[in-house]
């Protein structure tokens, strides 16, 4: 939703085992609909996100999304995939009415996320009892950014009718020239439940790019 409360999208995601590939490579199903910055109209998608989590870490494979327009008609094309002998990420998007392409690859040296794994990764930070750590978002402009993660406290926050205690953590992004503008760009804040598995509760932020709106997503899980 926007800061008004006004409704701009809902997801539904689901995660299964890829035991063919591996005990810990797993495979997770976003769906969404609604309004999405960056396109005219209500929209969909569907991506899947190919990830391997163990004790230590998350860390993402590939992912494939398929961007529809409000008729069914797929109007874009996105896809990631992640080299972790290379350190490198490789990066394609097709927007499909205007043939328009874009193609990058970006090196990497530290743990790397994108937004469909953040929650996982985390969950994972919570779970091995980090309290600050630096890892590289790949963003959706798309762009390669040092992001440093800390925990700024406890506080009790409402989440579909119920009192949860939840850490704040705070995601501060290294934007690079920009970062002489971040004094005027809103913090972005995740909540996460403070006790185990540490589930995803609500982000408040941008919503994709710099230039998007604020928003707030909320888990409308049964907790």
């Amino acid at each position: 939703m926007d800061l008004k409360g006004n409704e701009r999208w809902s997801a539904v995601a689901e995660i299964f085992s890829c035991a063919d590939k591996g005990p810990d490579i797993y495979k997770l199903v976003e769906k969404v609909k609604g309004y999405y910055s960056g396109f005219k109209g209500e929209i969909s998608w569907v991506e899947t996100l190919e990830f391997e989590s163990n004790k230590v870490t998350v860390r993402p494979l590939k992912t494939n999304k398929k961007i529809f327009d409000e008729y069914g008609k797929v109007i874009a094309l996105e896809y990631q995939e992640f080299d972790f002998i290379n350190k490198v990420a490789s990066y394609y998007y097709e927007y499909l009415p205007a043939k328009r392409k874009i193609e990058k690859t970006f090196k990497f040296k530290d743990d790397i996320v994108t937004r469909l794994i953040l929650g996982l990764y985390v969950q994972k930070f919570l779970e091995n009892g980090e309290t600050e750590k630096t890892v590289e978002l790949v963003s959706s402009e798309p762009q390669l950014y040092k992001v440093n993660i800390r925990i700024t406290g406890e506080e009790k926050i409402d989440i579909n009718g119920r009192e949860k205690i939840a850490y704040k953590l705070c995601l501060d992004p290294d934007i690079g020239l920009l970062n002489i503008f971040k004094f005027f760009i809103s913090k972005t804040y995740v909540w996460h439940s403070s006790v185990p598995d540490f589930e995803w509760l609500k982000y408040r932020g941008l919503e994709n790019t710099i230039s998007s709106p604020n928003v707030e997503i909320r888990t409308k899980d049964k907790l």
